[in-house]
């Protein structure tokens, strides 16, 4: 609107400057060099305007033969990233709809006209992987590595590769090269110490924990109980080795850090116990007991008085159970001892309150002891009965897939999640789905194929109790 105003205003002076000199008529006379030329005005006004024009057409011509090169190659550069972002924006809605070959040809029709700018390598990479061609998604991501601003991702791209493959230690090199490269991601680190928690490689996965914890990537609590765990692993293996100063150092560590951690009370305390240092044993199980009562706990607690008549073991047992009052564990602990004391009642009442909650086999099979010492054999049979039909007793169960293990381990033995068994009651059985390949799909998706198997541990493992004469005794064999 405003150029055609323009337009009309220079239209308006030409005629304004036409009619004025129309008014004013004369002669432009040039004599020069024996050349005489006579015009009018007006004739001499046109002629100075047409010079005009012509030199600035002239000037224009010799400006576009200057630039005209330039111009057009820009033109079409432009064209060709215009054809390529509409490449590139067509494989990135194909690969969102799962179109695979369709991305990848995209894709590379986008790297053809932009050339290897960061975005569509990264989508026929993509691209490839989700089409199935591994090795072109690899030699794609290995080009990444190549330029700084896509080494992360052309990392990050072959991790991924890695750990669906199951290759356990080209994904434990990559992820040390993604770490090298974004210390401070949250992602690169837990995966990172996952997989060298997985692979045992507890030395390597203590110092990711404490440079993440630096990089404040965890919070506190989170950094603790992880360290503790990592802690305890060692001196789990140090254990099994016959390295008892260390292991018991360690499972110290560990405790102090974590005293929740029953298993590494454990260790602890039987370190404890076998350097003679029985009060401080006892001091391990009464601060671990006071938020996590576990019946290994009590049995530990009462191993440590070998000597103690039954009317003792039952003191014991109701200090310990003062620390924690009213729990469950509490009131099984004291009917074991109880029934080995032949104080039938007091039995029966902790035995009835524990029952409110969950009726299981271990607290059936009690109940049948107290009944038998009560009123005879006959009465045990009811409780015998309702043991055999009763849930199973409470074990570590995995949080992640419900699988019960027999033992602490790092990781579930299922589905490989680290941290995952807490103890409690296992879930109902439920009929396994036939694959066709006696494996379930949870534990083919491991971060890697071999993972540490703590059931076999004996460092895990309460010395055995069973009744002897009416009490309850260490059955363990001693210690060499």
């Amino acid at each position: 609107m405003i150029r055609v105003l323009w337009w009309f205003v220079g239209l308006a002076l030409v005629a304004s400057a036409a009619a004025w000199l129309a008014d004013r008529p004369g002669d432009i006379v040039v004599d020069w060099q024996g050349w005489r030329i006579e015009t009018s005005v007006a004739a001499g006004a046109v002629a100075f305007a047409v010079l005009l024009a012509a030199g600035a057409l002239a000037y224009r011509g010799w400006i576009w033969l200057r630039r005209g090169p330039r111009t057009i190659g820009r033109a079409r550069r432009d064209n060709r990233r215009r054809r390529g972002e509409i490449a590139l924006f067509g494989g990135m809605t194909a690969l969102a709809a799962g179109e695979g070959d369709e991305a990848l040809k995209l894709g590379r029709r986008a790297q053809a006209l932009l050339g290897d700018s960061p975005l569509p390598l990264m989508l026929s990479a993509q691209a490839a992987q989700q089409a199935g061609n591994t090795l072109e998604a690899a030699r794609l991501y290995k080009r990444m590595l190549d330029t700084p601003d896509t080494e992360f991702l052309g990392v990050r791209g072959l991790l991924v590769q890695a750990l669906r493959s199951g290759d356990t230690q080209a994904a434990l090199r990559h992820a040390r090269r993604a770490q090298a490269l974004r210390p401070a991601s949250p992602w690169v680190q837990n995966l990172l110490f996952d997989l060298q928690s997985a692979a045992g490689l507890w030395h390597e996965a203590q110092a990711t924990l404490e440079d993440a914890s630096r990089r404040k990537v965890f919070d506190k609590s989170t950094g603790r109980r992880r360290k503790a765990l990592t802690l305890f692993a060692q001196a789990r293996d140090a254990d099994a080795a016959g390295e008892a100063e260390k292991a018991a150092v360690l499972s110290r560590d560990a405790h102090a850090l974590s005293p929740d951690f029953v298993p590494a009370a454990l260790l602890a305390a039987r370190h404890y116990q076998a350097d003679g240092e029985t009060g401080k044993a006892v001091r391990v199980i009464e601060a671990s007991w006071r938020t996590s009562p576990h019946p290994e706990l009590a049995a530990l607690y009462l191993a440590l008085h070998p000597g103690d008549d039954p009317a003792r073991r039952v003191r014991r047992i109701a200090r310990l159970d003062r620390l924690n009052a009213g729990h469950r564990e509490g009131h099984v602990a004291l009917a074991g001892v109880l029934i080995a004391a032949r104080r039938w009642h007091e039995a029966h009442g902790h035995l009835d309150k524990a029952l409110v909650g969950r009726e299981e086999r271990r607290l059936c099979r009690l109940m049948a002891q107290v009944e038998e010492g009560q009123h005879g054999p006959a009465s045990a049979g009811a409780w015998l009965q309702r043991m055999s039909s009763a849930p199973p007793d409470d074990t570590w169960v995995c949080r992640g897939c419900g699988t019960p293990a027999s033992a602490w381990s790092p990781h579930c033995e299922q589905c490989g999640r680290f941290d995952s068994l807490a103890w409690g009651a296992p879930p109902e059985p439920r009929p396994a789905a036939a694959d066709g390949n006696g494996g379930s799909p949870a534990a083919l998706a491991r971060l890697s194929g071999t993972l540490p198997d703590a059931t076999a541990d004996p460092a895990l493992r309460l010395p055995a109790l069973q009744e002897e004469g009416g009490d309850i005794v260490d059955a363990s064999p001693p210690k060499a």
